[in-house]
């Protein structure tokens, strides 16, 4: 047995009984699947199928070809648990399932499973952000990109779900359909300058959430208007001015970072507040890095529906970058998402989605002594491991 996944020995009966629970979750959740195969083709169950995808995935397979090896490999060990009389799933299964799978079914799938997760009463940050998948995207086709808007809750860990967009000028449009699919009520939503819409701050009000939004020059006025009050504040080291502050610095690997936050609600004067909804603070965020005894300086700016308590405001802000470190990073170096060449029909965005249930699953071990990439490894190596992963894909509360 793996070390560290209990302290008592993990004994053929609880196997057992947790390989139970977790195709009990996954037949409950599956049954909305509708299976795009002919009836000559269904030598093996939608179940079966999906259940070794899920397996393979979660064990580091990362094509689908992977998904066939895992499967010769870890024959012995699926029969155990799932109905296989004969030889396991061909290549061609596989390749077809994935292909013609609706994937609005996989994400209302993805999103069944995520919402039978019990939840703790936290202030949630929920981070919405897209993401290009290069090599998914069929070259011939200039329309055809793939690029998913994903949100990703910091304080459960988790990705909460995602949608498709042929470009990312669509996230405009993208954005509120996914909101709509998810239970955001009491959270504070973080979208960069591209989610910096009126009608997008209105839909998260609507959904009993707050927002802090990011502004570019994608709104020429508003970013003027506030740009030019936090120059004049600036101008005057904001004496006299109605605000609340905030500063972090960090050190580390050769570099240094300092943060200052600013955030008011002196905004009467600013002549579009009305329209856009419950608007309460505007936020100016500078940014002085030192690397190799250079420094670089930024300076950014937000609207947000909070009130402006500047510790609060910085971490939702900070909290945004989680979906690029724990969930664009990992995909990219874990999941070799950003090489993948699968473009065939739906089998990208399928595969998309299964992956980043998948990293539901892996990020649910609570040894933080592994690396996600190892806790992988060690899921194909070791079926105990994979056993013990499964169990907490069932039963796990957040």
């Amino acid at each position: 047995m793996t070390k560290g996944i209990k302290d008592e020995p993990y004994s053929e009966e609880s196997k057992h009984i947790d390989l139970e629970e977790f195709k009990t979750r996954l037949e409950q959740i599956i049954q909305a699947l509708e299976d795009p195969r002919e009836e000559d083709n269904k030598k093996y169950s939608l179940f079966v199928v999906v259940a070794i995808i899920f397996c393979a995935i979660v064990s580091g397979a990362n094509t689908i070809s992977a998904i066939y090896r895992y499967a010769v490999a870890k024959q012995k060990w699926l029969k155990t648990w799932l109905s296989l009389e004969n030889d396991v799933p061909s290549y061609d299964t596989f390749w077809w399932l994935l292909v013609r799978l609706n994937p609005h079914q996989i994400e209302e799938f993805f999103r069944r499973w995520v919402a039978t997760f019990s939840t703790q009463a936290v202030e949630d940050e929920i981070a919405i952000d897209g993401k290009r998948l290069r090599g998914a995207s069929n070259k011939n086709h200039p329309r055809a990109l793939l690029h998913m808007v994903s949100a990703w809750s910091s304080a459960r860990g988790i990705i909460l779900g995602q949608i498709k967009t042929e470009e990312k000028s669509n996230e405009i449009t993208a954005i509120p359909e996914l909101l709509k699919g998810l239970d955001v009520k009491g959270a504070t939503i973080t979208i960069d300058a591209m989610g910096c819409q009126k009608e997008i701050a209105k839909h998260i009000i609507k959904s009993g959430a707050d927002y802090v939004l990011m502004v570019k020059e994608n709104q020429p006025s508003l970013y003027a208007e506030i740009q030019n009050y936090f120059k004049q504040a600036a101008n005057v080291n904001f004496e006299g001015v109605i605000h609340d502050a905030f500063l972090k610095e960090e050190k580390g690997h050769g570099r240094q970072e300092c943060r200052e936050l600013y955030v008011t609600d002196d905004i009467e004067w600013l002549p579009m507040r009305q329209e856009w909804a419950s608007l309460k603070s505007i936020v100016m965020v500078k940014s002085f890095r030192t690397l190799n005894g250079k420094t670089s300086q930024e300076v950014r700016y937000y609207i947000s529906s909070l009130p402006p308590i500047a510790q609060r405001v910085a971490r939702a802000i900070r909290n945004h970058w989680g979906i690029e470190n724990k969930v664009h990073w990992v995909l990219d170096v874990d999941f070799l998402e950003d090489l993948s060449q699968i473009n065939t029909g739906h089998a990208g965005e399928n595969f998309s989605i299964l992956k980043r249930l998948t990293l539901n699953v892996v990020r649910l071990d609570p040894d933080k002594k592994k690396s996600l990439k190892g806790r992988r490894e060690i899921a194909g190596w070791d079926d105990d491991y994979m056993t013990y992963l499964l169990k907490l894909a069932a039963i796990k509360k957040f």
